[in-house]
């Protein structure tokens, strides 16, 4: 089992369930997904599929929407690590991987596609008990730590629009930082609205402002 590092370009999504409780399987190989659909149901898990390709398995996920993925990394059409990189980065669905292959090759693809667990086959009830907790566990720490890293963004860009609306009122009204920053509060208070939207509407009406001044020039 691995974690996945990979975190650019995922889509931030709600927040997801306690606990899987659907889980899409992609396996090419009739009788393995056969056996591995029935030990999932007999684990209480709502299965989904088998896929029996990757491009299959992305579309029974954009409609049937799995809280996990179950890929076989050897699939026709398309692989499992390729439909595992669409399915994390555009639905934030985690990967487990299914493979008969253990080399560092394999394992280095799968590390970077939003692949949490990594089962090497034959695959039986016990690998699936341990595994797929221990996987959810890992997509839930790394969905935490994404969100805190865009709000603390979310919070310096308020800040810098906040900075640039005040540095206007400074220059406009001759007011010192801190009567800038008070008078700022005041209106955001009486106005009812958040600081960083009275901001944005400050810089908006400037930009405006500085629209007609070039057209009348």
């Amino acid at each position: 089992m691995l974690p996945s590092s990979a975190t650019a370009h995922v889509v931030l999504p709600t927040a997801p369930p306690a606990s899987p409780r659907r889980i899409l399987v992609a396996e090419d190989e009739h009788l393995l997904a056969r056996n591995l659909c029935n030990e999932l149901t007999g684990l209480g898990y709502d299965v989904i599929g088998p896929a029996p390709n990757g491009r299959r398995a992305i579309e029974l996920a954009s409609v049937e929407r799995p809280d996990m993925a179950l890929l076989d990394i050897r699939m026709p059409e398309m692989d499992g690590l390729e439909a595992g990189r669409v399915l994390y980065q555009q639905m934030h669905v985690p990967i487990v991987i299914l493979s008969a292959y253990s080399d560092s090759a394999y394992v280095d693809s799968a590390a970077g596609i939003g692949v949490f667990g990594y089962l090497l086959k034959p695959i039986n009830l016990d690998d699936l008990r341990v595994t797929l907790p221990v996987a959810w566990g890992r997509f839930l720490e790394q969905t935490r730590l994404v969100g805190e890293v865009h709000t603390l963004e979310e919070k310096l860009e308020n800040r810098k629009i906040i900075e640039r609306a005040k540095g206007l009122i400074m220059k406009h009204l001759n007011l010192s930082e801190e009567e800038a920053m008070r008078r700022l509060q005041k209106q955001a208070r009486d106005s009812r609205r958040p600081m960083v939207e009275l901001a944005k509407a400050i810089l908006d009406t400037q930009g405006l402002l500085n629209i007609d001044r070039k057209a009348d020039a």
